[in-house]
């Protein structure tokens, strides 16, 4: 098999941060004095629609003239994405969050291989930035052959732009990229870019279908140490 890039997305795959979404929201709900708190069941429902509906869904409750959405959708997901981050740092800084089980040693046998890395995620890239420097250090973050944040394209996954845009920007032909992913529309996005996926699902994602994956893993330790020979073999 032909590998030029292996990209992997971040929450759920690179550290489970799924619920520091919810967290994060609810922290931005008590600063609004809006008396509401997503359960994890709550944050799971919404996740199964995509996009800004979330924002929709928190405009009701502030009262404002409709005409202000869009203004007030662009502060609210500035702030909410900035006590993502904080949450996340200070817990990986702590070490009350962690890497994902096999993530360090696998990207390690990337690097000893001289295989390009890249991250390809929905989260804002300022904000992935911060989360990659606090999980793997500064020194990661530079050797990467780049980094694709939400804002890089106007579709997000499951479109397979931000996959596309990725291996353009490397200069590879997306035939010879291989994806870390954690959730279906992670998968979809890959595989409609005409890549290969490896799937490790995340605590929210555990019951999406993952057919069209090349293989899924619980994680990259489980039931054995998925190396980057077997990368090799997919």
């Amino acid at each position: 098999m032909k590998l030029e890039l292996f990209i992997s997305d971040l929450d759920g795959t690179i550290v489970e941060t799924e619920d520091y979404h919810r967290q994060a929201y609810n922290v931005l709900f008590k600063e609004l004095g809006i008396q509401k708190s997503w359960s994890k069941q709550d944050y799971m429902q919404r996740l199964q629609t995509l996009g800004g509906n979330k924002f929709h869904e928190i405009f009701k409750w502030i009262d404002l003239p409709q005409e202000e959405y869009e203004e007030t959708k662009s502060k609210l997901y500035q702030r909410k994405t900035e006590l993502y981050a904080q949450l996340i740092t200070e817990d990986l800084v702590s070490g009350v969050l962690c890497l994902r089980p096999g993530i360090k040693r696998l990207f390690s046998e990337l690097a000893d291989a001289e295989i390009p890395l890249a991250i390809a995620t929905a989260c804002v890239g300022w904000a992935a930035k911060e989360v990659l420097i606090a999980a793997l250090g500064d020194l990661f973050v530079q050797s990467l052959a780049c980094l694709s944040g939400g804002e890089s394209t106007k579709k997000h996954k499951p479109s397979p732009d931000i996959y596309l845009l990725t291996a353009e920007k490397c200069g590879v032909d997306p035939g010879a990229c291989v994806v870390l992913e954690d959730t279906s529309h992670g998968m979809t996005a890959a595989k409609d870019a005409g890549m290969r996926c490896l799937v490790t699902p995340s605590e929210f994602s555990v019951n999406h279908d993952f057919s069209r994956a090349d293989l899924v893993l619980q994680d990259l330790e489980t039931p054995q140490a998925f190396r980057y020979s077997d990368l090799r073999a997919l």
